[in-house]
């Protein structure tokens, strides 16, 4: 076995469905994991998810779900998207597991006790359910949470234990200064380091009464531990702490953590101090990833700019996404995803440039030498690559797969290039052996570039080392010295995508901002015989007014989920606010309106090919859009409402126009 390297992701909170940041992370994650096993080394991969906290329960709440069975769930929902994304993690840690997880979290709380660093206190509060946080007023804007700026700040006054972080400030502040405790990149390693130097002590546990759900404090019945001993406790739970010591002692200390850079402090802060604490040694790396924005902005719910990564792999395939999504994120800051870049740089870099230059090797060998490889040098050509090879290999250990992607694309070219000016179409009448011996050298390199593909592109450069005859290729085989060897019969494994184009019919969908809406309270309308009055969640509480009455009473409408057309401007119906409007089909007297069963609130509904509008539009505007309902569903010029995992359908199986 190689020396050993364990990688870890932040464990994802599984309230809700994976968005395009645990994508990220996931597979960052997997190209570190990979590129190392490359290296030839002891890889342990361990993700998962952190199932105790306020959010956890009080969205179970909410739904009417048992909690376990809300967890898993959504937990199964997070491990299908990462087998799409063919990540090739060794172990999930789920917080709950009471045989892995609760031995070693209860361990860590007794180590932090026996230290002499947990005490309790009173404690009066700020805090954001959305980051499981205390905050302080001075990291509020506009008393909002920057992070999640559409949740309430909770006040929040009650007895806690709290861990002494003032206490262990300055060491850690010494060990990330010296990199001994290493940040990347430097711009949050600075920002870690000006947090250190004024650290408070921080509040660890929650009592039952506030937060009924989570792992109890040894000694204490009446209190749940915080998220920092339960959650972070988990990158060393996972490997056996608290219950193997012979497994912890040979996977412990992480070689990196991997994580977004909003949950920075609590890594770069609270862990290492907890783990000083507790006499365990600490992680060697934090890799701090930035935002996946949309045009420059955060994805939200309620501004409508969210994609789905299940769409996007379903699309696209998993290596497309994959590629896109490494190749656009730089080391120090936010990337910014686009479908319009994914299908330009797939269509530019990985067809006509990675793709196009092993085919047309591969299938000029096929057909003029019969596939065969016979030794062939030309130090000119391959010595500026071998360099550039070992700059590629660097740029992935520094955790900068941009420009290692970059890299690779410029050692491609340069093989095109090559083969264009070597002509080897024309050499082959003038000198056969000269011709064979190159297009046997750029065979070595279509074998070189897929190597250092792999951790990117798992299914591409599985069969392109296939279609070579070749086998469990790794660093070590980046060289020029396959000879003697016949390679199978060229596919062509990548064409163009078509560039994405909203046609005429689809550019009048795409006025509509459609979102569905969860009824969670429904009334009369006190001025209006015919109309509802009906609170909804769509991601956030809105406000409708329904000219539902006498089609559907309060029980049959009560937790139905409907579609709301969210970007219509608001309006007052008989003195009351109306935020948006739901729709439904009409056929003479009958209305049925249009409901999905699986969506969660808050999820687009969109045609094929369309994107949301986040501008507001007029009722007038609105009507120029034609809907229909026929055969039960709800349709756009032929094509299907539907979300990210059904179609819309028709209550009543009415047909006619959609209002």
């Amino acid at each position: 076995m190689g020396k050993k390297f364990y990688v870890t992701t932040a464990i994802a909170y599984p309230n809700s469905r994976p968005h395009l940041g645990h994508a990220l992370e996931i597979v960052q994650a997997d190209v570190v994991a990979r590129f190392h096993k490359l290296l030839g080394k002891d890889v342990f991969f361990q993700t998962g998810t952190d199932e105790h906290g306020t959010k956890n329960w009080e969205t179970a709440q909410k739904e009417g779900k048992e909690i376990t069975w809300f967890l898993n769930e959504n937990v199964a929902v997070f491990k299908k998207l990462y087998k799409q994304l063919n990540i090739s993690y060794d172990y999930f840690i789920r917080t709950t597991d009471k045989k892995i997880h609760h031995p070693g979290a209860i361990k860590l709380w007794k180590e932090l006790v026996k230290s002499g660093d947990i005490y309790k206190k009173k404690y009066k509060g700020l805090y954001c359910v959305g980051c499981e946080t205390f905050k302080t007023e001075k990291e509020l804007e506009d008393g909002k949470c920057p992070n999640h700026p559409k949740l309430d700040i909770k006040h929040v006054e009650e007895e806690n234990y709290f861990f002494k972080l003032s206490k262990y400030s300055k060491e850690v502040m010494q060990k990330i200064k010296s990199d001994e405790y290493k940040v990347i990149p430097k711009e949050r390693k600075n920002e870690i380091l000006s947090f250190l130097k004024d650290a408070k002590d921080i509040s660890f546990s929650r009592p039952k009464t506030s937060l009924p759900w989570g792992i109890t404090v040894p000694g204490d019945d009446d209190q749940v531990m915080y998220v920092w001993c339960d959650a972070l406790s988990n990158y060393i739970t996972g490997v056996g702490y608290g219950r193997d010591d012979k497994q912890f002692n040979q996977i412990w200390p992480a070689d990196v953590h991997i994580i977004g850079k909003d949950i920075l402090r609590f890594h770069a802060a609270f862990w290492p101090a907890m783990l000083l604490s507790a006499k365990v040694p600490l992680p060697k790396q934090l890799f701090t990833h930035g935002f996946i924005l949309t045009k420059g902005a955060k994805m939200s719910k309620s501004s409508g700019n969210v994609i789905e990564p299940f769409e996007q792999i379903e699309r696209y395939g998993a290596d497309r996404f994959r590629f896109y999504i490494i190749g656009t994120m730089p080391l120090d800051s936010d990337g910014d995803y686009s479908e319009e870049l994914l299908v330009e740089r797939t269509n530019s870099e990985i067809v006509s440039n990675l793709a196009n230059y092993i085919y047309r090797t591969c299938s000029f060998l096929n057909k003029n030498f019969d596939g065969k490889v016979i030794s062939a040098r030309d130090d000119a050509f391959t010595k500026p690559l071998e360099k550039k090879f070992a700059e590629a290999i660097k740029q992935y250990e520094d955790y900068d797969f941009r420009k290692a992607v970059n890299t690779v694309l410029a050692i491609s070219a340069e093989g095109n290039k090559y083969f264009q000016d070597k002509e080897p179409w024309s050499l082959i009448k003038k000198d056969k052996e000269k011709a064979h011996q190159v297009l046997s050298l750029c065979t070595n390199l279509a074998k070189n570039i897929i190597i250092l593909l792999k951790p990117i592109l798992p299914v591409y450069t599985a069969n392109i080392e296939k279609q070579l005859n070749l086998k469990d290729l790794s660093f070590k085989d980046l060289n020029f010295d396959l000879k003697n060897h016949t390679i199978g019969k060229a596919e062509i494994f990548y064409k163009k995508i078509e560039p994405i184009k909203l046609q005429a019919e689809e550019s009048a969908f795409s006025k509509l901002n459609l979102k569905v809406a969860e009824i969670k309270e429904i009334k009369d309308h006190p001025s209006a015989d015919k109309l509802y009055i009906l609170k909804v969640d769509i991601g956030e509480e809105r406000q409708l007014v329904a000219g539902l009455k006498g089609h559907y009473s309060k029980d049959e409408l009560k937790g139905k989920k409907l579609v709301v057309v969210t970007n219509l401007q608001h309006a007052k119906l008989r003195g009351e606010k109306s935020e948006g409007m739901l729709l439904a089909a009409a056929a003479g007297e009958k209305v049925g309106i249009l409901f999905v069963d699986k969506s969660k609130p808050g999820e687009n509904v969109l045609v094929e090919g369309a994107k949301p509008n986040n501008e507001q539009i007029t009722f007038n505007e609105f009507m120029d859009v034609k809907l229909e309902a026929k055969s039960g569903k709800a349709y756009f010029e032929g094509k299907p409402l539907k979300t990210s995992s059904e179609i819309v359908h028709v209550d009543k199986k009415i047909e006619g126009k959609i209002r």
